[in-house]
């Protein structure tokens, strides 16, 4: 694993304990989306990659599916999946820590290959999909989410972000925010028949601590992690003083926007 990685597995592993719990649980809700337009059955085998903490995996055994195998790259993630799905019942199902662009598997092996929320943070995501069409058998299914358009009352975020005496090492290595980069992506390592799909959902945090709290609880994290605490603590206050402006009687909203992409082998 190379050093980028290696920072990136380390700042899930740390995320891990909270990551899709602060708050609205919003993962949840678009796995079972990415799970519906992929159209798993029953008897299809199933590799996610980049599982997180199992919401594809559990979406996809609701509806039946028995033949789950779930990767990341995240060893502290691999852990909670395999805690949470037992919890929910789900026994069946092997989980192996993984880079994405290097999966272990044969040629042809799974029905279906999806990647939620991935490929902005792979370097070489052209070399992942090569993969994820190499592990499928013909005519086998992708399915993959990436976020789409920003919700722009949140802007300040990036603009209050300070900079540290070195450039930031970034989780994101390129957006994948419109569609035609995600197909051009999958036309590329052998897909067709290509869908586009948008999918929003809006979550509200009850407070200003809540929203710091699930800051940590992602990507951003590594982010954070780079600076020093007085420009943390700098950071927070005057996103904190932004957001008076967005208080509701729900809290503080925010939109999200998923792009979820599907073809076949």
């Amino acid at each position: 694993m190379d050093d980028h990685k290696a920072w990136l597995a380390g700042v899930f592993d740390r995320a891990a304990p909270t990551y899709d719990r602060v708050g609205h649980a919003y993962h949840g809700h678009f796995a079972e989306r990415l799970v519906d337009l992929a159209g798993l059955s029953r008897g299809s085998a199933l590799l996610d990659v980049a599982c997180g903490r199992g919401a594809v995996l559990l979406a996809a055994s609701a509806r039946g599916v028995s033949s789950l195998t779930g990767v990341d790259v995240s060893a502290a993630m691999i852990e909670l999946a395999a805690s949470d799905l037992r919890a929910a019942g789900v026994d069946e199902v092997e989980l192996r820590v993984m880079d994405a662009e290097n999966l272990e598997f044969a040629d042809a092996c799974f029905d279906v290959v999806t990647a939620a929320f991935l490929l902005f943070f792979l370097p070489n995501p052209a070399h992942a999909a090569a993969e994820f069409h190499r592990v499928l058998r013909p005519e086998g299914i992708v399915a993959v989410s990436t976020w789409g358009k920003e919700d722009e009352r949140w802007d300040f975020e990036g603009d209050l972000m300070p900079s540290a005496d070195a450039p930031l090492v970034r989780a994101w290595q390129q957006p994948f925010d419109r569609a035609e980069e995600v197909e051009e992506l999958l036309r590329g390592a052998g897909f067709d028949g290509l869908r586009v799909h948008e999918e929003r959902a809006e979550v509200h945090f009850t407070s200003k601590e809540q929203w710091w709290d699930w800051h940590w609880s992602f990507s951003v994290r590594g982010l954070l992690e780079q600076l020093e605490p007085e420009a943390v603590a700098s950071y927070r206050d005057a996103c904190f003083a932004e957001m008076d402006a967005l208080e509701t009687d729900r809290g503080y909203p925010l939109e999200l926007t998923a792009l979820i992409v599907t073809g076949r082998s």
